[in-house]
């Protein structure tokens, strides 16, 4: 029991940080959280250390997420800003000039963009530039390799970039 509230403590935060940003919903994103806690002390005993404990967590939180899309029947979750995680800088106060104006802007076509992606591509973004997990932490979530991993990232990257250019061709 002391190694679950060791790992929850660790890692609570960016579990949470990432069903907030595949839900959009705070409440649904901590009843994610507290599921997959749960999940993983019913399967602590099972974990063999092939892999981080956060790359297991984080296959646990995505079938949880999987989950609770299916008995929803959603097909699209939408995305939210979620809480800056500790070690990035909190923003300053609104900047009325027009740089403060096109990053507003660049950040909602983003955010556009990964609500418009497959789930796969946006957890896979979400988890390697918001979560920042290693290439090879990554493929152990998915149960993939590490090149899998890579090839994927750079291709919904892609996917996003292109995206994120028709909604800046739509808006000029």
């Amino acid at each position: 029991m002391e190694r679950i509230v060791q790992l929850y403590e660790l890692y609570k935060e960016s579990v949470f940080g990432y069903f907030l940003r595949m839900t959009g919903n705070k409440e649904e994103a901590a009843d994610m959280t507290q599921e997959t806690f749960y999940q993983a002390c019913l399967s602590l005993f099972r974990f063999r250390g092939e892999s981080s404990h956060k790359t297991w967590l984080f296959s646990i939180a995505r079938n949880v997420y999987l989950k609770s899309v299916r008995e929803k029947g959603k097909r699209r979750a939408l995305i939210r800003e979620g809480p800056l995680p500790e070690n990035r800088p909190a923003p300053g106060p609104p900047d009325p000039s027009a740089e403060a104006l096109l990053l507003k802007e660049e950040r909602e076509r983003i955010k556009n963009g990964l609500a418009q992606i497959s789930e796969k591509d946006r957890t896979i973004i979400i988890l390697r530039e918001f979560e920042g997990l290693s290439y090879d932490e990554i493929a152990g979530v998915f149960n993939q390799t590490a090149n899998w991993a890579r090839v994927s990232f750079f291709r919904a990257k892609k996917r996003l970039g292109e995206i994120c250019r028709e909604q800046e061709d739509d808006d000029v």
